[in-house]
C-alpha cells in the first residue's frame, strides 16, 4: 500500500498519449498522481514501423517515462500491469515479478491503450504478427531483413526465393500503409546494392484488406491517391480480400468473388483492427457500462456533440 497524504490521489494507468498528458495537465494541480505503467517508457506508436524497418533505433521512439515526468513534483511513476481495479473501494492493483502493489486513490483515469485484434483468430499472431509496441517492432525487422539474408543463401544454392522475396501487410489503414511503403522503400532502393545473389528491387510487398479503398476512414479521394502513391513505391495493392487463414509458409485470402488465392510469403506483417485493453471489461462489469464491438467501455453515453445527435465518447 502506498504511503497516506493529504492530497487528493490520482492514479493514472497507462503510459502511452493519454496517460502521459493526463498527468502532465495536473502538473499545477494539488494533487498527487501515480502512474501505474507495465513498460518503462513511453512509446511514440506512429514511428513503430520504422524500428521495424531499420530506420531508426527504439530508443529515439521510446524515450523513459521517469525522464519525462522527472520535473513534475507532484507526479511519481510505478512499474507494473494493472491485474485488478476495486472501483467500490478505490484500489488499483498491479504486479511485476510476481509481486502485487496495490495502490488507492480519489481519482482514476484509465489510459491502457489497445492491443492487436486478430478478429477472432488469435492463432494468425505466430505468423504475422501486429505492432503495438517496441517488442513487435524489434521481432518484425528480424523477420524481414533475416527473410532478405536467407533469401541471399538459398539463391547462392539455386533453391526458389520468391516465397522469402514477399513481403504481405494485412490492413490498409495508416499503419499497414505506412509499413506497405517503407518496405517497398527499403526493398527497392536502399538494400539494392547490398546482396549478390538477389536483387531485391524484385520483392513483392503486397497490401490487403477486406475494404474496397485504402485508408477507409479517410474518404476516396485521400484513399485513390493513397493507393496511386503505394503502386509508385511497387507495392500491390489487393482489395476485397479477406485473409481466411496464416501459416508460416504463406497467407489464404477470399476475394468478393468468392475465390480463393493463397501467397506463398514467410514474412507477413498484421496492421488489421485494434482491440480495447482487458480493463475495459472489468469497469464495464462493475459499472454497467456497454461496451463497443472493439472492447471500448462507454463514457458519457448521453453526450449530445454539436451536429453529432445521439453521439456517445469511448475509451478504454
Amino acid at each position: 500500500m502506498t504511503s497516506q497524504t493529504d492530497d487528493h490521489r490520482v492514479v493514472v494507468i497507462g503510459s502511452g498519449f493519454g496517460g502521459l498528458f493526463g498527468t502532465k495537465a495536473l502538473r499545477r494541480s494539488p494533487v498527487q498522481v501515480t502512474m501505474v505503467a507495465k513498460t518503462t517508457h513511453h512509446l511514440f506508436q506512429p514511428l513503430l514501423y520504422q524500428v521495424a524497418t531499420g530506420i531508426l533505433s527504439q530508443g529515439e521512439i521510446a524515450p523513459p517515462t521517469r525522464e519525462i515526468l522527472n520535473g513534475q513534483a507532484n507526479a511519481q511513476v510505478l512499474l507494473g500491469e494493472v491485474t485488478a481495479i476495486d472501483l467500490d473501494r478505490r484500489l488499483v492493483t498491479s504486479e511485476v515479478l510476481g509481486r502485487p502493489t496495490v495502490t488507492p486513490y480519489d481519482s482514476l483515469i484509465v489510459a491502457a491503450g489497445a492491443g492487436q485484434s486478430y478478429f477472432g483468430n488469435d492463432r494468425f499472431a505466430e505468423h504475422a504478427p501486429g505492432m503495438k509496441s517496441i517488442d513487435d517492432a524489434l521481432e518484425l525487422r528480424g523477420r524481414i531483413f533475416g527473410a532478405f539474408e536467407m533469401a541471399e543463401i538459398g539463391a547462392n544454392r539455386g533453391d526458389d526465393v520468391d516465397h522469402l522475396l514477399t513481403f504481405v501487410v494485412v490492413g490498409a489503414g495508416p499503419t499497414g500503409v505506412e509499413m506497405a511503403g517503407q518496405i517497398a522503400e527499403l526493398a527497392h532502393r536502399t538494400l539494392k546494392r547490398d546482396f549478390r545473389a538477389i536483387n531485391t528491387r524484385q520483392a513483392r510487398i503486397i497490401l490487403v484488406d477486406a475494404a474496397g479503398q485504402v485508408l477507409p476512414p479517410f474518404g476516396a479521394k485521400l484513399g485513390a491517391s493513397t493507393q496511386r502513391e503505394l503502386e509508385k513505391l511497387g507495392v500491390e495493392v489487393m482489395l476485397g480480400a479477406m485473409v481466411t487463414d496464416v501459416d508460416e509458409r504463406g497467407i489464404e485470402v477470399r476475394h468478393k468473388d468468392g475465390s480463393t488465392e493463397r501467397i506463398a510469403a514467410v514474412t507477413k506483417i498484421w496492421a488489421a483492427g485494434v482491440q480495447a485493453s482487458p480493463l475495459a471489461q472489468t469497469l464495464s462489469e462493475q459499472t454497467g457500462a456497454p461496451l463497443d464491438r472493439a472492447g471500448r467501455i462507454a463514457v458519457n453515453p448521453d453526450l449530445t456533440l454539436p451536429g453529432h445527435p445521439r453521439s456517445s465518447s469511448w475509451a478504454t
